[in-house]
This record gives structure tokens, C-alpha cells and sequence, in this order.
């Protein structure tokens, strides 16, 4: 169980790491994109340089990675119910390599661009109230689960109430996101009480 939980959390903290790396990578090669005011998802748009090794690396590799972790995350707490929610959330994440065209929003691959994400967030948000509820798992990791959804909750609101921007909302959502992972992911590497032995009902 315990080398299971470290190859799992290995899968989950690599898709982290290739996710940042492809980020700076591509940002910063691309003169015309803004960490700052630009949508991650610009550097994948139409016409962009590197569009194409910027959606494969970071939409379809790191989907791939996450279908991955959250299947096999799922099956280690002996939950299928979450394994399935995440693992989805891994396809969705995947599908958004669907580039979007920035002069035109309503092409339908800009609104399946869109679909793709809203649909893996959704997904992944019901991971986490399974999560969040679930007496079989550790006391910190349902903890750590509903303060992630919590943040999540904080950054859409901030954008609501015109604290923040879209695109950083973006940002908030995607470190929201990638954080938990990269916490999980490290914590199943380095501990077995982040799982439990008894199995689902």
C-alpha cells in the first residue's frame, strides 16, 4: 500500500511540475503573452507560436497525468465514486487542449474550450465535497479538502465583487487546483496516514 501510494503521488506532483515548467517555458517565449493580464489559455489560441507543443504538453499530457492520479487516488481510498469524479476531471483538464480562437469567441471551438473547463472544475469540486465528507479518510485530508474548496469559493467571489480580474481569478483557481494536488501528491509520497484501510460501503 505504501509504494502504491508513493507511484501515485509521484504521477500527481509530476503533473504539477510539468504543468509550472511548460508555463514559464511557453510564457516566456511567447513576447506577447502577460503573466500578469492574459489567460493561460492564449498561448494554446489559433495563431499563437507554439500553440500546438503548448496544448500538447500542457493540456494533453498533464490531463493524461491527472486521469491518472485522480483514478488511481480514487481506488487507493477505496472510493470509486472518487475515482471517477477526478479521474474525469483528468479528461476534462485534457480536452481543453481544444484551442480556443481569440477573434472569435463564439466559434464552437472556443465554446468547447470552454465547456471542457468548466466541466473538469465541476467535476473535480465534487471530488472534493466526496472528499470533504467522507469519515473513512484522515481528519487533514477532509480538512484540507473543503479549505481548498473554500479558496475556490473566495477567488470566483473576489471576481464577482470586482476584487480581482478574470485572468486572476484564473490563476487563483488553477493555484487552487494544482495546489492541492501538489500537497496531496507529497503527502502520499512521504506518509501513509494519509490513507486508511477500510473500504467503502
Amino acid at each position: 500500500m505504501k509504494q502504491l501510494a508513493r507511484v501515485v503521488g509521484t504521477v500527481g506532483l509530476s503533473s504539477v511540475i510539468i504543468l509550472v515548467t511548460s508555463l514559464l517555458v511557453f510564457g516566456f517565449a511567447n513576447d506577447n503573452f502577460s503573466f500578469l493580464n492574459d489567460f493561460i489559455s492564449e498561448l494554446g489560441a489559433r495563431g499563437e507560436p507554439y500553440a500546438f507543443w503548448f496544448n500538447l504538453v500542457t493540456f494533453v499530457l498533464v490531463g493524461l497525468l491527472l486521469f491518472v492520479f485522480g483514478l488511481s487516488y480514487g481506488l487507493l481510498l477505496n472510493d470509486k465514486v472518487l475515482s471517477f469524479l477526478l479521474s474525469l476531471f483528468g479528461l476534462g483538464f485534457g480536452f481543453t487542449a481544444i484551442p480556443v480562437d481569440l477573434q472569435l469567441a463564439d466559434a464552437p471551438v472556443s465554446k468547447a474550450h470552454v465547456l471542457a473547463i468548466c466541466l473538469g472544475l465541476a467535476f473535480w469540486m465534487f471530488g472534493l465535497s466526496r472528499l470533504g465528507y467522507s469519515q473513512r479518510i484522515a481528519k487533514r485530508t477532509r480538512n484540507m479538502a473543503n479549505c481548498s474548496a473554500v479558496f475556490l469559493l473566495i477567488a470566483i467571489i473576489g471576481f464577482v465583487l470586482g476584487a480581482w480580474s478574470m485572468p486572476i481569478t484564473h490563476r487563483l483557481i488553477f493555484a487552487v487546483v494544482f495546489g492541492w494536488i501538489a500537497i496531496t501528491s507529497v503527502q502520499l509520497i512521504i506518509s501513509e496516514k494519509h490513507i486508511t484501510p477500510k473500504r467503502s460501503v
